[in-house]
């Protein structure tokens, strides 16, 4: 089966769009650290020097080598004198160690670096199988041209810079679509299990899964064996060193949710009355679709569109930090989107105009890059500090610009079939057996 191929050739639009992606880079390396009334807020700018591996890495350390629990008083009070006073704690379930344990024995300095370098490999390595499974030819210069869009978004910039355990969940949750597709479920289930480090990012695709298992019980439910069996050994071998984490866990996760503000992003564009009616409507919406598509194998369109469906839902509505970061669990719709944007373009006018409106949405950020860095190259002008921060905002505008074009997509779902996508054939042979 012969893959689509896009027409993204041009050699002009592609290196405007490099430009774009460098600017984008020098961007982020001269942003200010605070905002022009002086005050500093690490939730929208640049990571503070800890990051926010840092209480992760501390809790770790003290429970690993000094035999201390990371939720205590004692530990939490210490976190929060390292960053002067400010709310932050060992938030993570337990078993979130297993991730940090051969950088205990490190410098935190050091422990940042090798942090950094493992999430960008996990970006890289992501990208690189939803490009394996959604098959789209691309010349050389085309696919670093993407590779350069994805490393200079927003989303991965600030996950790297603030060192964002999320960025490893969206690796974890591609993963286990790509095994799925593979035929691998006990291994899917496994992934699934690991993901569950940042439960609120995981909760919607684990559900997907379960919804997908039912489909077939006979023939998929090595992946709920998968998840549990990994799941129990992590809460059990946990437990062994922390008694009653688990009991203790609710508690913990709702006392940092209240400080920390945590607000679906739909609430930023709706008023207070229509913020739940949205959620719960985009709720119902996607799991009425994953229930009419449960029964299609791995290897259809469907799945992939489901679980780009989930994704895109969990950035909106899940309540979570509002900065970009999470955005990256949108990265399976880049391929997908692009493997049909010839369809979209050949639908009429209209198609086009709503399909150019959307993607110019999605790509605005690193449309103004290039006039940022204008700005920064001079001094810094009153017109400058007031719009700076102008990619990092519009960048929120990202997972709608995304839930539109899918949306669109699945209005055409009944003519989509497995013969107009299909994994690679490697993959495809192993998920049909």
């Amino acid at each position: 089966m012969p893959t689509i191929r896009l027409s993204l050739k041009q050699p002009a639009l592609l290196f405007l769009l490099l430009l774009c992606s460098a600017s984008m880079l020098f961007y982020w390396t001269r942003l200010p650290h605070t905002n022009p009334d002086g005050t500093n807020d690490p939730s929208l700018i640049k990571a503070r020097t800890l990051t926010d591996l840092y209480p992760r890495w501390y809790g770790a350390r003290e429970l690993l080598i000094h035999h201390r629990d990371p939720y205590s008083a004692d530990v939490t009070r210490e976190i929060q004198l390292a960053y002067e006073g400010r709310e932050q704690r060992f938030n993570y379930p337990l078993y979130v160690i297993l991730f940090l344990a051969p950088t205990v024995g490190m410098q935190f300095h050091s422990a940042q670096i090798v942090f950094w370098w493992l999430l960008a490999a996990v970006t890289g390595v992501s990208l690189a199988l939803w490009l394996s499974v959604i098959p789209i030819h691309l010349s050389l210069l085309a696919r670093i041209t993407l590779f350069a869009m994805v490393f200079s978004s927003v989303p991965v910039l600030q996950g790297l810079n603030l060192l964002q355990f999320g960025v490893l969940v969206a690796g974890l949750l591609s993963g286990a679509v790509v095994a799925v597709v593979a035929g691998h479920l006990f291994l899917a289930g496994m992934l699934l299990a690991l993901a569950t480090i940042k439960p609120p990012l995981a909760l919607l695709a684990i559900s997907w899964f379960a919804v997908w298992v039912s489909g077939d019980w006979r023939r998929r439910r090595p992946l709920l064996w998968g998840f549990a069996a990994t799941l129990a050994v992590l809460i059990l071998a946990s437990e062994c060193l922390v008694p009653g984490w688990i009991l203790r866990y609710p508690g913990v996760l709702n006392v940092y949710t209240k400080h920390s503000d945590a607000t679906p992003l739909v609430g930023v564009f709706l008023p207070y009355s229509l913020r739940w009616p949205a959620a719960v409507g985009g709720l119902l919406a996607t799991a009425l679709f994953c229930w009419r598509v449960r029964r299609q194998p791995a290897s259809s369109p469907h799945f992939i569109l489901a679980f780009a469906f989930v994704s895109t839902l969990t950035v909106l509505i899940i309540p979570t930090a509002l900065s970009p970061y999470n955005h990256l669990l949108l990265l399976p719709a880049v391929p997908l989107i692009l493997h049909h944007w010839t369809e979209f373009w050949s639908r009429g006018s209209l198609s086009r105009v709503v399909v150019s409106l959307l993607a110019g949405m999605a790509i605005l950020p690193w449309l103004l890059a290039p006039l940022m860095t204008v700005g920064l190259l001079g001094p810094m002008r009153p017109w400058l500090l007031n719009v700076r921060l102008a990619p990092l905002y519009v960048s929120l505008l990202l997972p709608f610009a995304v839930l539109g074009i899918l949306m669109l997509l699945a209005k055409e779902f009944p003519s989509i079939t497995a013969t107009n996508m299909a994994p690679v054939s490697s993959v495809s042979r192993t998920a049909n057996k």
